[in-house]
């Protein structure tokens, strides 16, 4: 009776340790991305929101220019011959302020500053004060902006601009056409008219005053409410969508919705096959990546997404972002519409993924992926951008604006101006420190599955063996019975025949 006992509950403590190991080892993914998916929450007091409010990551801001290098043959019809130089490298800081949450939406609202600082010892011995000839985009907006004027008007506009002394091409600084502007005594003239505080500032630059601004408000999901749209943008100035775009294809207003995040991080875990939706304001509107294979980052395995050819391609989708016939042309926006007029055309550099004529309207231009892709490589299972690198070209419309006398013999042509990669990589000892957390605990959990599962298989085989033992120590004792009682039975018979 002993014995019964010992097994049953050597085989109750051994079906019980196997079966609730495998369960736990089963529900563990889920607890584990339960307890991930808090720990990303956007809440006050969390380390995600320190990190969210201040990215601990350095990213850098580099510019390539192009110098002209035969402007004077331009304005007579020559082909634009461009020198492209730089980088010029600056370190960006980014500081979100002024947040408001709203935990019945359960999202928050905040103002982003972005400042920049250059930095010389990265910038391969190009320096501020290199100067550059490029296209006048003061008065390549003014011609724009004047074109549809009578004759009888834009007289006194060119009187203007022999007055100012304002031609299509400029000789300035790298600094001063970046971030630090230049004077334009034009602009001041032009303040009276637009009302416009910055042209009041008598500098033009073409990211003046944007150093140490915010482009206006976010309000982004905290996940609280559903990681399903962690991150993702709700609105941006107050409204849920944009106005700048024309009706799609459908008729329906899906070029102004505001689709995605703002990159640095995306609803989880992340899947091959989804499209990667973010907003970028340089755009002025969302636009989307696609899977385009899997990359190692220190411990890390990362999912690489790139901008398809499809996102700016000379299709009917995309011609809701056409704002005239001239620039509507493949890998390449027209921003007009969000840029006060002025005839500025955003494009992937050297007009990557466009069609060659446009690269080849210019002198200069070599489209190569490895140099001038848009890539974003992801942690599938946090979300998070790890390694990113934005690349876009700022572009000017070149054109014989109202027969105007200072465009009348420029060809016609879309006229690269910089172009600028945005990137940031986060640092291989945080990959270390998240590879322990992603794989630390599923590691310790199938080990001590394994050293479970084996005490309770080795209980399981300690109970068979007893069994067996008992069977076992039964059998030689019937055995020496049935011996005893033969030898018995011989010896009475040896008895009988003796005494017989």
């Amino acid at each position: 009776m002993q014995v019964v006992v010992q097994v049953m509950v050597l085989v109750v403590v051994g079906v019980v340790l196997i079966a609730g190991t495998l369960i736990f080892q089963l529900c563990f993914s889920s607890v584990f991305d339960k307890m991930l998916s808090n720990k990303l929450l956007l809440v006050p007091g969390s380390n995600t929101l320190e990190s969210f409010k201040s990215p601990p990551v350095p990213i850098f801001m580099q510019f390539w220019l192009f110098n002209v290098t035969n402007s004077e043959a331009v304005l007579e019809g020559a082909v634009p011959v461009l020198q492209q130089v730089g980088p010029y490298t600056y370190e960006e800081k980014q500081q979100k302020y002024d947040l408001i949450f709203h935990d019945q939406e359960g999202s928050v609202t905040y103002l982003q500053n972005k400042t920049f600082y250059f930095r010389e010892d990265l910038s391969e011995g190009h320096k501020e004060n290199d100067q550059v000839t490029t296209i006048n985009a003061v008065m390549m907006s003014l011609g724009a902006k004047l074109e549809a004027l009578s004759s009888a008007l834009r007289v006194p506009i060119e009187i203007w601009f022999v007055r100012f002394d304002v031609k299509p091409f400029v000789t300035k600084s790298v600094g001063e056409l970046l971030f630090h502007g230049y004077d334009e005594p034009l602009l001041k003239q032009l303040a009276s008219l637009t009302n416009d505080p910055i042209h009041a500032t008598g500098k033009f630059g073409f990211f003046y005053p944007k150093n140490n601004s915010n482009d206006g408000t976010y309000t982004v999901y905290t996940g609280v409410k559903d990681m399903a749209v962690y991150q993702n943008i709700v609105r941006w100035r107050g409204k849920e969508n944009l106005e700048f775009w024309k009706k799609d294809m459908w008729g329906g207003n899906s070029c102004n919705l505001l689709n995605g995040t703002t990159g640095n991080q995306f609803p989880r875990p992340m899947s091959k096959h989804e499209k990667l939706w973010l907003y970028t304001a340089e755009l002025c509107r969302s636009i989307y990546a696609e899977f385009q294979k899997e990359v190692t980052h220190g411990h890390l395995t990362l999912y690489r997404y790139v901008l398809p050819a499809q996102l700016l391609s000379d299709a009917p989708e995309n011609y809701c972002y056409c704002h005239d016939n001239f620039t509507c042309r493949a890998s390449m926006i027209n921003v007009s519409p969000c840029r006060k007029g002025a005839p500025v055309v955003m494009s992937t550099p050297h007009f990557y993924q466009g069609n060659p004529k446009d690269a080849q309207e210019v002198v200069g231009l070599n489209p190569q992926e490895k140099e001038h892709e848009t890539y974003l490589d992801i942690e599938p299972t946090t979300g998070v951008t790890f390694r990113a690198a934005k690349r876009i070209q700022v572009n000017m419309v070149l054109r014989r604006y109202g027969n105007l006398p200072s465009f009348r013999n420029v060809p016609n042509l879309i006229l690269p101006v910089l172009w600028v990669n945005e990137s940031a990589e986060v640092p291989l000892e945080r990959t270390a420190a998240l590879h322990r957390t992603l794989t630390l605990p599923f590691t310790l959990v199938d080990v001590a599955t394994g050293i479970l599962v084996t005490l309770g298989v080795a209980l399981i085989v300690v109970a068979i063996v007893k069994v067996i033992v008992a069977l076992r120590g039964r059998k030689p004792n019937k055995k020496w019975k049935v011996e005893k009682d033969k030898d018995l039975s011989v010896t009475e018979k040896l008895n009988d025949r003796n005494y017989s």
